[in-house]
């Protein structure tokens, strides 16, 4: 299978190649953060800093999956943060958002023909620190770091193993923002507006 999906992945940056764009594809529906209501910050501006440089080449597959967990983050920011102030800024930074693609051990022999082994683990990390230089000079910071994993089957198919990496973001990006949602009220308490 990991051949199919390098076939996959051959095919994505000819296309890149041949004259898309930079940026990725609109997140699937349902991936978002608007449901939970913007956590409303005493800055007036607000940007995302991408400083994880994704390696493209194996073992790393982020590039591949259509919601990477940078723009996961970038999605996360749009949806939940406001800028509600006159002066200052916050900024988001993406430390890590790596997507790492693991081979597993097959059954061998006989009993090999007859099991349907997991064939591949896509371990996730993500990492962002939230910085703001807020009214009268007052400067803070949080940061939080998530992780998850997921495996796949050996016969499992390109829409099902796109759509397996896709749902391990989403519970990513769920996690980070539970975490960052604390992290901001606690750490930062001095410009969240209520």
């Amino acid at each position: 299978m990991r051949s199919a999906f390098r076939i996959l992945a051959a095919l994505l940056i000819f296309a890149g190649s041949v004259g898309a764009t930079a940026q990725q594809a609109p997140a699937p529906q349902g991936f978002g953060f608007q449901q939970k209501g913007p956590i409303a910050l005493d800055v007036a501006a607000i940007e995302v800093v991408d400083s994880y440089v994704a390696p493209l080449r194996e073992p790393n597959v982020e590039h591949l999956i259509p919601v990477s967990p940078s723009a996961a983050v970038r999605l996360w920011a749009a949806d939940r943060l406001r800028a509600e102030g006159t002066t200052g800024r916050a900024r988001v930074v993406v430390r890590d958002g790596a997507v790492k693609e693991v081979p597993l051990p097959r059954t061998e022999g006989v009993r090999g023909w007859f099991t349907k082994d997991q064939s591949e683990r896509y371990e996730a990390t993500l990492s962002v620190e939230v910085q703001v230089e807020g009214p009268g000079g007052w400067t803070g910071f949080t940061s939080v770091a998530v992780a998850r994993s997921t495996t796949v089957a050996e016969n499992v198919s390109l829409a099902e193993r796109e759509k397996a990496m896709l749902a391990l973001v989403q519970a990513l990006a769920a996690d980070l923002d539970a975490k960052l949602d604390e992290a901001i009220r606690s750490n930062l308490f001095r410009v969240v507006k209520l």
